[in-house]
């Protein structure tokens, strides 16, 4: 959700643009590659970086995710806007844009406006509206131009929301042509039936399809592929107004919008704001273009010279005439010549009807015509029951002789493919189409197959209709066939693994909901993701990530079934969908099998690799009945299983919705507590165990709302240091403390050391030693007075981050204690390569003294270890006077717990102080 580019080019400035849906989908691709195209530095213009955002809400906006995803961006950029200028596409990301990113940037915001449904941008200084024009009265006038004997016009759409507001726009643009040829507004109820209708169209028919999401029984529709279906099945042209449309389906074409000219024209406004040049208007129209497909124009006999002369065509390929021209002019005379020679030799024929052999001399040149007209000639003389083949005919099907019989071309078409295209030449036959055109394989006489269109017709008939002779042409399209099964297949496949993605998986998942809910099944989807993949990009680099995501797909393969589905998400995230389940003990069984399979370690680049994996399962129909929900639940399972130490899996319960509604309401309510003082500090006292004189103190934060409520640490630390607060809350937490300790020590007149936890989270990111520095300048704390606790975890990181970090600190002269000690790691080796100076033996160590052996012995080891090393020992959680005596009897030096006094909020524990 997050594929934004990094670090910016120097100087270059820097745009956001926030897409509601995919990046694979087809709009999106058109969207990004004309923005792109406008912001390169091509033609002497400034560069500009383009960051794409993709929400993946095309269904509806979801707040949960939206959330989410807001804290990401405040996690990657901080608090700075770090944009220039942001483009807005679609509702899902207007809202999020005003609900979480307004402070993404301080510069313009271009929302481009959908189909009369979005609401234009409050009319602020620096937003601007840029609205997709639908040309469709255009569209419409421009195809009955091109066929002028048409009678009737269909108009197509679906039922989405947006689908609706499209067509209400066709009736008010369609109704000056009412007077000349007959609208039918067709709501797509059933898609089935409606293209069994579209098959049945009367002549002088044209198709204007708009658009399709939904059909009348709420199914969901690829509106490019449903396009396509429409062409394929129709029996006369259709005409669109989306580019989208046009570049995937049989679609003639039309003036279309929403293609990469719309991109284009984004991003010179974009420039054109960003230099300074205020537009007169803060809403414009987007631009269309009249674009047509060459084959659709040819396949439906549509003449160049009828399309508008600005019209762009695709897939054009130019003449022989324009590519030759002297020699189209000299094969013209020639055929002038030939010509007069025919029309003599028929004179000829008319005055000597008896000489045969004239007859047949005018055959004979007749078939050389034919063979020079180009490849791929035959010709049905459907009297004599003959059929003349050209060499380019043979050649193409690698024959070196052939007979006239007709059954030759039958039998040479691919036995799957016959029975259509011989329906289709006796439709033609009969009369009841106006030409023959079929797309099919061929049969070579190599037994390899090829694509072939072929185009014909009736050339002439009797007084009665029957067909009399018949001539077509075959058109060797095998390159291009490839192409457009290599184009689907990349729009509906993971480059790198080539395993499904996420729209091929959202129409198997909807079609296995479906028949689910029809043959009372399971379904289940499950989120894996590869535990600490991070680590091997940073480490071992990108190119042995691609090889191991790839390894990993293919382990998992053969622990499916072929109905399954395995899809490649992104990054280390992928989705497994098991229809046709009995129970989800099922789905267990399968998730046992990978979590087996990827114990063994992947074998790469001459390194042992092992992996685990994490799994989130969601069920159909107990945790959701549509795609969306269903993958939500099972992402959610995922995040659980991450955060209860990763490689196993869950599955989806309402518990766990629950703790997440848990951690997202104490993140909305945390910057208000810190704010206003609700989360403070409490102090710990910490006495010598040989004099019993108070020495020190332990800095806690304690969460105490209005009302008297406390919010324990273990509930809103972990949810800080996910959501970013922990930042924050480390930085109030050292200047409190460091503050408290210099009042102290003026009170009383002797210093007392402060102690203050850190989350493993501040050593990760650079300046801790510097914010250290800072505060204790400002405070005007001795360093020494100054003792930070960390966890084993951050020893055991062993970064350069966290190795810079604790070294800088011991250089300050601050203190550092290792917290919990003997609950982790342990590693002696650590103790000796950092600056330690404090051990605080855990609490479920002291507890046990007297009543459990080994504790006694792990409590005596720890402080004998420790003063080998130098070092101060602390236990902390000292409840009772027998558990002091003992800590006492070991040598150990410092004890805090609730035998002496539990936390106190500072005014309290100022008073302990000068009582003591």
């Amino acid at each position: 959700m997050l594929p934004l580019q990094g670090a910016a080019q120097p100087g270059a400035p820097r745009v956001l643009s926030i897409f509601f849906g995919q990046r694979d989908t087809p709009y999106e691709i058109l969207l990004e590659d004309g923005l792109r195209r406008g912001f390169d530095d091509s033609a002497g213009r400034p560069r500009i970086q383009l960051d794409p955002l993709y929400l993946d809400m095309t269904g509806h906006y979801q707040p949960a995710q939206a959330k989410l995803l807001s804290k990401a961006l405040r996690l990657k950029f901080g608090e700075e806007p770090p944009f220039d200028a942001i483009i807005l596409n679609g509702l899902s990301a207007r809202r999020f844009h005003k609900e979480y990113g307004t402070w993404l940037s301080r510069g313009p915001v271009i929302q481009i406006e959908g189909d009369f449904i979005d609401p234009p941008l409050d009319d602020a200084p620096n937003h601007y509206t840029l609205r997709h024009t639908l040309a469709i009265a255009e569209a419409a006038e421009t195809a009955v131009r091109m066929r002028p004997d048409t009678r009737a016009l269909w108009v197509i759409a679906g039922t989405g929301r947006g689908d609706m507001a499209v067509l209400e726009a066709a009736r008010a643009q369609l109704a000056a042509l009412s007077t000349r040829v007959t609208l039918r507004f067709i709501e797509v109820e059933d898609a089935d039936a409606l293209l069994e209708d579209i098959g049945r169209t009367p002549p002088g028919t044209l198709l204007l399809y708009l658009r399709a999401t939904r059909d009348g029984t709420g199914r969901r529709i690829i509106p490019a592929a449903f396009g396509e279906r429409i062409g394929q099945r129709a029996n006369a042209p259709m005409f669109c107004i989306y580019e989208t449309i046009l570049r995937h389906s049989r679609c003639v074409g039309g003036s279309v919008s929403i293609g990469r000219h719309t991109g284009e024209t984004v991003a010179a406004f974009t420039r054109q704001v960003l230099q300074g040049d205020t537009p007169d208007s803060s809403a414009q129209r987007l631009p269309t273009r009249q674009r047509y497909q060459w084959p659709q124009l040819q396949r439906w006999h549509i003449r160049r010279v009828s399309v508008p002369a600005s019209a762009e065509l695709i897939d054009y390929t130019p003449t022989l005439y324009e590519r030759y021209t002297a020699q189209v002019w000299g094969t013209v005379a020639a055929l002038a010549v030939l010509t007069a020679t025919l029309l003599g030799l028929m004179w000829a024929m008319g005055l000597y009807r008896k000489q045969r052999d004239t007859l047949a001399e005018i055959e004979q040149r007749w078939h050389l015509a034919l063979d020079s007209a180009g490849q791929g000639v035959w010709d049905l003389d459907v009297r004599r029951g003959t059929t003349y083949y050209a060499p380019g005919w043979q050649a193409m099907l690698g024959l070196s002789t052939v007979t006239d019989d007709p059954k030759l071309w039958e039998g040479r078409i691919h036995p799957t493919d016959r029975p259509r295209v011989m329906s289709l030449l006796q439709q033609h036959l009969s009369g009841r189409t106006p030409h023959f055109e079929s797309d099919h394989r061929m049969i070579r006489a190599d037994d390899s197959t090829i694509w072939v269109r072929e185009r014909g017709q009736v050339v002439h008939r009797s007084k009665a209709g029957k067909p009399l002779r018949f001539i077509a042409t075959m058109q060797d399209i095998t390159e291009q066939r490839l192409a457009q099964e290599h184009v689907r297949h990349m729009a509906t496949h993971d480059t790198l693994t080539g395993l499904p993605n996420r729209t091929l998986l959202s129409d198997r998942l909807d079609r296995a909901i479906t028949r689910a809910r029809r043959m009372k099944h399971r379904v289940a989807v499950i989120f894996l993701d590869l535990d600490h993949f991070k680590t091997v990009n940073d480490t071992l680099g990108h190119p042995v990530g691609d090889l191991l995501l790839i390894a990993v797909a293919g382990r998992m393969m053969p622990h499916l079934r072929e109905t399954d589905t395995i899809s490649r998400q992104g990054g280390d995230e992928f989705v497994i969908l098991l229809p046709e389940l009995h129970s989800a003990a099922d789905a267990a069984q399968v998730c046992d099998k990978l979590q087996r399979e990827m114990d063994e370690p992947v074998a790469l680049d001459g390194r042992s690799l092992r992996i685990s994996v994490s799994m989130g399962v969601a069920m159909f129909p107990d945790d959701g009945e549509t795609v969306e929900t269903l993958l939500q639940k099972a992402d959610v399972a995922l995040y659980q299983v991450k955060n209860s130490g990763r490689g196993d899996y869950r599955f989806f319960s309402a518990d766990m919705n629950r703790e997440m509604e848990n951690q997202f309401d104490l993140e909305s309510r945390m910057g208000a507590a810190l704010n206003d003082g609700r989360i403070r500090l409490w102090y710990q006292p910490q006495f010598d165990l040989t004099s019993g004189q108070l020495i020190g103190a332990e800095a806690l934060a304690r969460w105490i709302e209005p009302d008297g409520t406390a919010i324990p640490p273990d509930a809103f630390i972990p949810v800080a240091e996910k959501f970013g607060h922990i930042q924050r809350l480390g930085e109030l937490a050292l200047h409190a403390a460091c503050a408290e300790a210099v009042g102290w020590a003026h009170i009383l007149g002797r210093p007392i050391p402060v102690s203050v936890n850190l989350s493993s989270v501040q050593f990760r990111r650079p300046g801790l030693t510097e914010q250290v520095r800072r505060i204790l300048n400002d405070t005007g704390l001795a360093a020494a007075q100054l003792v930070i606790e960390i966890t084993e975890s951050v020893l055991m990181e062993d970064n350069i981050t966290t190795r810079e970090t604790l070294a800088g600190l011991a250089t300050l002269g601050v203190a550092l204690s290792v917290d919990d000690f003997g609950t982790g790691y342990s590693s002696l080796a650590y103790l000796k390569r950092f600056p330690v100076n404090h051990l605080k033996i855990d609490r479920a160590f002291v507890a046990d003294l007297g009543c459990d052996p080994d504790s006694d012995t792990i409590v005596r080891t720890i402080v004998q270890l420790g003063h080998n090393l130098g070092l101060q020992v602390i236990a902390e959680g000292v409840e009772t006077t027998a558990q002091q005596a003992r800590l006492r009897g070991y040598g150990c030096d410092i004890g805090q717990g609730y035998l002496y006094h539990p936390a106190l909020p500072p005014e309290r524990f100022l008073q302990l102080l000068r009582q003591s």
